[in-house]
């Protein structure tokens, strides 16, 4: 038997592999943060995969021209294209033929004018016909400073648009029914324009003339009037003076509701004072003790607000004047956002429960015999400071006064 020619083979012959060199700290060589750098390359790229395939929303991306090359799941089951079916498809074609040339060139001005991301919600079309509303993203892909593709994000918005929709619809509604409402009023003021006309002129002449007679027959007929006569036209011309007045308290409120307001800053002590003055007389002065502490400025009508302050200045002495302790207070506080002013008299006062009757038109809470009046003068106040946005209220006790507050907005 032959020895054995062969010889093993020695360790040199063997593939050699280089040591890795250490550094003298212990960190490994370029070779192994360049595997470190693509395994975490790996990973970055597996989790991009992960949420581009199981995102709700469509992704996909394009080639220069426009043509699909890449869509993620969700887009095959929303537009009902299979991968295959897509690639290749020009990504117009989701568009609803209706919207494609307008699509088209506002893609062309948005991407070639310099803007590298656009919004725009348009309707689409799937497979099967389905029409519905999308929304979408899309942004240019570069490559040697060349458009190369777009990428897009894109959902479905049929629902939002649905209900943006139906908001229109309703605010629409509602813009019909205010421009109804609106023509009712117009027609409303027309007619109260008509009537206060008639009233100012059609109702006061026969007033005139029946006031008159009544003053004629008192005079020159004085000597064969028994005393029930006299009466009777004393009566007469009371009636016809209240009704006289009652026309220009009409007259008054209507005319409060349609003065154009020209706001302005207004010196409010300076304006009671002189309202004062003017709607008491010398007498009235020296028999009742008026007080006016300093007032905030206001905003509103000067004009509108001395009629505020006539009236319940007015007020006041009238329900005063009969008392045994005859004072009014004029003044007022700042608050946050709002002026408070008030007038308190020591006069007859009211009965709380009865407060909610004092604005009202007409609305009286004494008799003519106890004290003279329309009923008008607070209305006025109360349209008045309405107008201003503010707010008017009253507080008082029967026997032990009252006090009339009215509020207005700072700015």
């Amino acid at each position: 038997m032959k020895k054995s020619t062969s010889r093993k083979p020695s360790v040199r012959s063997l593939p050699r592999t280089k040591k890795r060199p250490v550094s003298k700290t212990g960190s490994r060589t370029p070779t192994a943060d360049l595997k470190k750098l693509y395994r975490a390359l790996q990973e970055s790229e597996e989790k991009y995969r992960h949420f581009v395939e199981n995102a709700a929303d469509i992704i996909y991306r394009t080639d220069g021209e426009g043509k699909f090359v890449y869509v993620n799941p969700i887009s095959t089951r929303i537009l009902g294209y299979t991968e295959e079916e897509f690639l290749g498809k020009h990504y117009l074609e989701i568009f609803h033929p209706s919207f494609r040339n307008k699509a088209r060139q506002y893609y062309a001005t948005q991407f070639f004018t310099g803007q590298y991301s656009s919004y725009l919600e348009f309707p689409a079309i799937s497979k099967d016909g389905r029409e519905f509303w999308m929304g979408q993203n899309v942004q240019p892909l570069f490559g040697d400073g060349q458009i190369i593709g777009f990428q897009a994000v894109a959902r479905d918005i049929t629902e939002r648009k649905m209900a943006e929709e139906e908001v229109r619809v309703l605010n629409a509604e509602l813009e019909r029914r205010v421009a109804e409402r609106t023509m009712q009023f117009e027609n409303t003021n027309k007619e109260l324009e008509a009537f206060s006309y008639s009233v100012s002129h059609d109702l006061r002449s026969p007033l005139l003339t029946i006031n008159s007679f009544s003053q004629f027959l008192t005079e020159h007929l004085a000597d064969t009037l028994d005393d029930e006569g006299t009466r009777l036209l004393k009566v007469i011309r009371s009636s016809t003076q209240m009704m006289q007045n009652l026309i220009t308290g009409m007259l008054m409120l209507s005319q409060s509701s349609k003065t154009e307001l020209k706001s302005a800053r207004v010196d409010m002590t300076e304006l009671v004072e002189a309202t004062y003055r003017e709607v008491a007389t010398p007498d009235v002065q020296k028999r009742i003790q008026c007080t006016v502490s300093p007032l905030p400025v206001a905003m509103g009508d000067k004009t509108l607000l001395r009629q505020v302050w006539s009236n319940l200045i007015s007020n006041a002495i009238k329900f005063t004047l009969q008392r045994d302790v005859r004072t009014i207070d004029i003044g007022g506080r700042s608050e946050e956002n709002r002026n408070v002013y008030f007038v308190k008299d020591s006069g007859a006062g009211f009965d709380m429960k009865e407060a909610g009757r004092l604005f009202g038109v007409f609305q009286r809470l004494h008799s003519e015999e106890q004290f003279e009046g329309t009923g008008v003068g607070l209305s006025i106040v109360r349209r008045v400071i309405h107008r201003h946005n503010g707010e008017v209220w009253a507080e008082g006790k029967v026997g032990e006064g009252a006090t009339f507050y009215f509020s207005l907005p700072k700015e």
